[in-house]
């Protein structure tokens, strides 16, 4: 899994980038963050009390403040993998509302740049997302999502890309398996199909395209944002069962019907390279279309000026909120 630059977000910055195109920041933002911790500059505070109580066989959610969103934390012990990380999970305004009290919701699964261990950057202010879903629901021009946003490693220097690796924690079955059971356990969503999607950007592009296509009917929709398509660990992977778990390997057979959006910055000519060497392995009835950012980079800033585009192609291809 490669490591990219996901640098701190000054928080004035957020209006004049959440406009597609944006290029960036300057030289200084190229410096990486510790790979073990959060790239945010936000600092998560847990509430000393849980915002839910479940019983005993299900899980119990702290609410962290990231300073402009609460999120709900949980520890989840994964049943089918056996793998222990951490879950956030993020509610629209309309969740809460007695008006929707009896409708399920889409929901996405959203994946971390860098190593995402102990951190996913779709939490906080990073990429802004819930502050585009916030506004954009209210007034109908974007659906009302829930969040998925799971730790993508149990350590730094465990790096399995999202994948069960011969001999290493079986992280694709957390992800692929436990994340969505209790998702579906513990709160109102749509059923798998159109009403779930899924995204990253980066690595965690890398993570969302290989779940996706590795669960035909699962998933309705993938953004990549800057994202690659052949694993990159140094963990030894060189079987031929994991070998059939590439999305490059699994795009031009896979069987289900997926709708793609490839984000990539016109500043960074390997996204764009990858992306649409991607979108020729896609085949119908799934489709793929490339979005270019006139002048992005491989960069937080340039990721968080696509939000929108992100956001409106979701709701253009996912079901919304429905009666239970």
């Amino acid at each position: 899994m490669r490591f990219r630059p996901f640098p701190v977000l000054a928080a004035l910055l957020a209006a004049a980038l959440l406009v597609a195109g944006c290029s960036g920041q300057g030289p200084d933002d190229r410096t990486p963050p510790p790979r073990g911790g959060s790239p945010s500059s936000a600092t998560p505070t847990a509430t000393p009390t849980a915002t839910r109580t479940h019983t005993a066989d299900e899980q119990r959610f702290k609410t962290v403040d990231f300073g402009a969103e609460n999120v709900l934390e949980t520890t989840l012990h994964g049943a089918a993998s056996g793998v222990t990380m951490k879950v956030w999970v993020w509610t629209p305004p309309q969740y809460d509302d007695p008006a929707y009290a009896h409708q399920d919701f889409p929901v996405l699964f959203l994946y971390p740049g860098g190593d995402g261990a102990t951190y996913n950057n779709w939490t906080d202010r990073s990429y802004s997302a819930q502050e585009v879903v916030d506004s954009a629901s209210r007034d109908g021009s974007v659906l009302p999502f829930v969040f998925v946003m799971p730790e993508m490693q149990v350590s730094k220097n465990v790096d399995t890309e999202c994948t069960d690796l011969p001999g290493q924690p079986k992280v694709g079955t957390f992800l692929d398996t436990d994340v969505p059971a209790m998702v579906q356990h513990d709160f109102r969503v749509l059923p798998p199909g159109k009403g779930w999607g899924t995204a990253g950007a980066s690595s965690g592009a890398y993570c969302a395209a290989a779940i996706a296509l590795r669960e035909p009917g699962e998933y309705g929709a993938v953004v990549s944002i800057a994202g690659y398509f052949d694993m990159e660990t140094e963990l030894p992977h060189w079987d031929t069962a994991t070998l059939a778990q590439y999305p490059t390997a699994l795009a031009p057979t896979f069987a289900g019907t997926l709708a793609w959006l490839l984000v990539a910055g016109t500043a960074s000519p390997e996204d764009v390279a990858q992306a649409k060497r991607f979108s020729g392995l896609v085949r119908p009835p799934s489709t793929a279309q490339v979005f270019l950012q006139d002048g992005g980079k491989h960069l937080t800033t340039s990721f968080k000026a696509a939000m929108p585009e992100v956001f409106a192609f979701f709701s253009e291809h996912l079901d919304g909120p429905r009666p239970q």
